[in-house]
């Protein structure tokens, strides 16, 4: 089987962890699997690191649209001259792009990967959806709440799926620094207690309201210290809120990191304030290093961590400076008794041998199901 897989562009903030290059390591081989990349160019290792053909089509962003003839026609040529047979589209503008395009390959079954909520909000989306979505095509979550999402916006519920985000388990721990390390490079006191979050700083991610719980915390736990592993859109506003709370020498935003988790260990609690989220790799991430996380019960984020997770309402510092201190007061019992609770789960649901056996049963039955 020929399969061609469709991404907007690679991440150069994670290097040999990516879910799109787990595609790539389950299906090829047996199958022919050519990664392809509709704007700018692959880094120099990624042929190497998945194994198969990459393809960069190098379009402008501009470009990656449905009405764009040269786009749409290039893309058919280039399927019918590989004799493709499967294509798997990741996101929204790839798959929009993918719609008009499947027009024309008849007898090429599509696939569309949806990793976040509300992409279907917009009346004409939903038409879009309607007007174009046939028995050739499945839409897949990264989640249960992600398809309950696209469902609840129109689509049929007939063609989609979940293959949830997964990791890889033994991978993240061994690129793990010790917290030693780690606090060194990241400049955190060793005898701090640390707790924090990883992530891009923009808004939808709740950092404001982390560091709103650190500061009703910090007066009467001298020792605490908040850390942020992230930068980017709103990092310049949190920066501004830190000296707002009058513990601005107690909190460090590190601005953008390549392969951030491997600094998980400097955390002493993983806080995950998130106000929506399809799934959370970095709660994954956290739990494979063995720490304690407080997450907000939102999107995806619950099924990340199981039954047994501490979840907050989003949106509100009191509950999660509330839920903190509690895990503050545990003792160590206690706390490695919570953290093999959400490791179980982890392995039992998130480990990425199972990504890659979902993905091989897509790929090789028509008929897929959840």
């Amino acid at each position: 089987m020929n399969i061609l897989q469709l991404c907007d562009r690679t991440h150069d903030y994670v290097q040999g962890f990516d879910l799109t290059e787990e595609i790539a390591r389950a299906l090829a081989p047996p199958h022919h699997f050519i990664f392809g990349l509709l704007t700018g160019s692959p880094d120099s290792a990624l042929q190497q690191r998945i194994g198969c053909e990459v393809m960069a089509f190098q379009l402008p962003k501009r470009k990656i649209k449905p009405i764009n003839v040269l786009t749409v026609w290039r893309l058919v040529r280039f399927i019918r001259q590989r004799d493709i047979d499967l294509i798997i589209a990741h996101r929204f503008k790839p798959w929009l792009l993918l719609t008009v395009v499947s027009l024309f390959i008849p007898r090429v079954r599509c696939v569309g990967v949806f990793h976040a909520f509300k992409q279907f909000d917009r009346k004409r989306r939903r038409w879009w959806a309607k007007i174009f979505l046939t028995s050739r095509w499945q839409m897949i979550a990264v989640s249960d709440a992600v398809r309950d999402d696209l469902i609840a916006h129109g689509i049929p519920e007939q063609c989609t799926g979940v293959i949830r985000n997964a990791i890889d388990i033994a991978g993240v721990r061994a690129a793990l620094l010790s917290r030693e390390q780690a606090r060194t490079q990241l400049r955190m006191p060793m005898t701090a207690i640390v707790i924090g979050t990883l992530g891009r700083t923009k808004r939808i991610k709740g950092h404001k309201y982390l560091i709103d719980a650190f500061a009703r915390l910090a007066e009467k736990n001298p020792d605490l210290h908040l850390l942020i592993i992230g930068g980017g859109e709103g990092e310049d506003e949190l920066r501004a809120q830190s000296e707002r709370s009058g513990f601005a020498a107690r909190i460090t935003i590190t601005g953008p990191l390549t392969n951030a988790a491997r600094f998980l260990r400097a955390f002493d609690i993983f806080v995950f304030p998130s106000l929506n989220e399809g799934l959370g790799l970095a709660v994954l991430e956290a739990v494979a290093a063995h720490l304690p996380v407080i997450a907000s019960a939102v999107g995806g984020i619950p099924e990340a961590l199981g039954s047994d997770g501490i979840f907050v309402a989003p949106a509100n510092a009191a509950q999660l400076g509330d839920a903190i201190e509690r895990v503050l007061q545990w003792s160590s019992p206690e706390r490695e008794c919570y953290i093999e609770l959400l490791e179980r789960h982890l392995q039992g649901q998130f480990d990425i041998g199972q990504y890659h056996r979902r993905f091989r049963e897509l790929a090789e039955n028509p008929i897929f199901t959840r």
